[in-house]
């Protein structure tokens, strides 16, 4: 015979016990003491949960060593095992109680015939004749049926509405400092900065002479004392005038010591080029302190200096190309702000006249030579505009105050925003302009009015009533379940309904 075991823990008590018997459904159950822990060791306990196994059908035996509970078990008449082979191959006889039981009712049957036993006894179903039982099996079988159509069927209603178009004329006065967007139409006007630079350059169309080869000659050096003077190389000695040219000794020498001594040395001029060829006797000036003790001229005009010419930009040029440089730069500036605006923000700006010169460098610098006139330049340009968050905050709130009544409502994502081509100037930082805003509304019904209109109609019907009642851009589909079920249902949660936009 098919048997449960439960094992037992050391923490369970007869409620734990008897929850793990109500998963049980064999005739038997084995409870199986632990090794450790001492529980249900009472008498008390093992009659209860006897007790409560009779009353689900099932014999209860107990696997243990515990002595105290082998002792209590054999007390209250509970079969003991000690291995589950045994238990399962062995007969379980019946308890203690239900012997006790059948020997009183034995006793009572001889000695108490007078005495009915006080057993449950089922009363006796009321038979129906079949004239009856025709009629009220048909009634359950109609109420089923009634039920059953009353429940099953189902609706689904896909709906189209058809949205209406509208638009609206709104004139825009856009002022600088303000933050405040009015129904009125006042918008503020952001400012955009915009820093770019660039770097440009043109071949010179000019020349200029610069310095070569340096001028050279002979001075001679006269004594006016009666002392000979040392001049040393490298001595310097100029012309006079506002504009002296200078000159040095390359070789040194020492003068007769005598009045009117002379000593004649070579002189170079100091800078290179033709300004070091002068006229004889314009040398005369010596840079010693003893000067005054000699004097110095130039029998000869000094030769030799040269001058070369090589390409140098002119001020056509710097012009040209500072002209080139604004212009790379408005274009860079106005590709930038191009980038930098949203598709539907306006700009005010149509003129880059607001601008500041951060850094503008030539190279050569004036006067300097150069086969090439380089231009660095960085400028940062201000330019304003109307934020299309602005216009659509203020496009929003027209549209909203357009609806009085629920019967439409407009859908906000479809508002669509043109600017006029051009924007005029008032005073002198006011911009006005105007935009065209276009939106799309549509109508708005409950299901609970859609179910209301159409509850209990037929297909043909209730497409009728929504073809009349709402903006539909196509017919209405219905689809009934079972689809050979003619009308819509009755209960409003057995009817679908999806609304959509055409």
């Amino acid at each position: 015979m098919k048997t449960q075991i439960i094992q037992l823990e050391e923490h369970d008590d007869t409620l734990s016990v008897r929850d793990k018997m109500d998963w049980s459904q064999t005739p038997r159950m084995l409870l199986v003491w632990p090794e450790k822990g001492k529980v249900l060791r009472a008498r008390l306990d093992l009659i209860l949960l006897e007790r409560y196994c009779s009353s689900h059908g099932s014999q209860l035996a107990l696997l243990t060593s515990d002595k105290e509970v082998i002792f209590q078990a054999g007390e209250a008449g509970i079969p003991v095992f000690q291995s589950r082979s045994e238990a399962q191959l062995q007969a379980w006889g019946k308890s203690f109680r239900e012997f006790r039981r059948q020997e009183l009712e034995k006793y009572a049957a001889e000695n108490l015939p007078g005495v009915p036993l006080e057993r449950e006894v089922p009363l006796p179903r009321k038979k129906y004749p079949l004239w009856a039982r025709i009629p009220i099996f048909s009634l359950g079988v109609l109420s089923v049926l009634a039920l059953a159509a009353f429940l099953l069927p189902s609706a689904e209603i896909n709906l189209r509405l058809q949205g209406r178009q509208h638009s609206l004329s709104i004139p825009i006065q856009a002022q600088p400092g303000r933050n405040q967007i009015t129904l009125s139409g006042f918008v503020p006007v952001r400012e955009l900065m915009i820093m770019v630079e660039g770097q440009l350059s043109t071949p010179t169309t000019g020349s200029t002479l610069i310095p070569a080869e340096y001028a050279a000659g002979e001075v001679v050096f006269t004594n006016l004392g009666e002392e000979g003077f040392y001049i040393p190389e490298g001595t310097i000695l100029s012309t006079t005038g506002d504009k002296p040219v200078l000159f040095r000794t390359i070789t040194g020498g020492s003068t007769p010591s005598e009045q009117g001594g002379e000593i004649t040395l070579k002189v170079e001029a100091y800078l290179p080029g033709v300004s070091g060829n002068i006229p004889a006797n314009q040398i005369n000036k010596i840079n010693l302190e003893v000067g005054a003790e000699l004097t110095v001229t130039n029998p000869a005009p000094t030769e030799g200096g040269t001058d070369i010419q090589i390409p140098a930009p002119t001020l056509v040029d710097r012009l040209k190309l500072a002209r080139d440089m604004d212009q790379l730069l408005e274009d860079m500036a106005w590709e930038k702000i191009n980038q930098e605006l949203g598709f539907e923000d306006i700009l005010l700006t149509d003129r880059l006249d607001d601008f500041k010169v951060i850094s503008e460098e030539y190279a050569p610098e004036e006067n300097g030579p150069g086969e090439f006139l380089w231009l660095d330049k960085e400028v940062q340009y201000l330019v304003h505009y109307i934020s299309s968050d602005d216009l659509h905050k203020l496009a929003h709130d027209l549209v909203l105050a357009q609806y009085q009544d629920n019967s439409y409502i407009p859908d906000l994502n479809s508002i669509q925003l043109q600017p006029t081509p051009s924007s005029e100037k008032s005073g002198k930082q006011n911009f006005h302009r105007e935009i065209q805003v276009s939106w799309i509304d549509v109508q708005t019904v409950s299901r609970e009015e859609i179910i209301d209109w159409i509850s209990a109609k037929s297909a043909g019907e209730a497409a009728r009533i929504l073809q009349k009642k709402l903006d539909l851009g196509e017919d209405p589909q219905i689809i009934l379940q079972p689809r050979w079920w003619p009308r819509i249902p009755s209960l409003p949660f057995r009817i679908q309904i999806n609304q959509g936009e055409s």
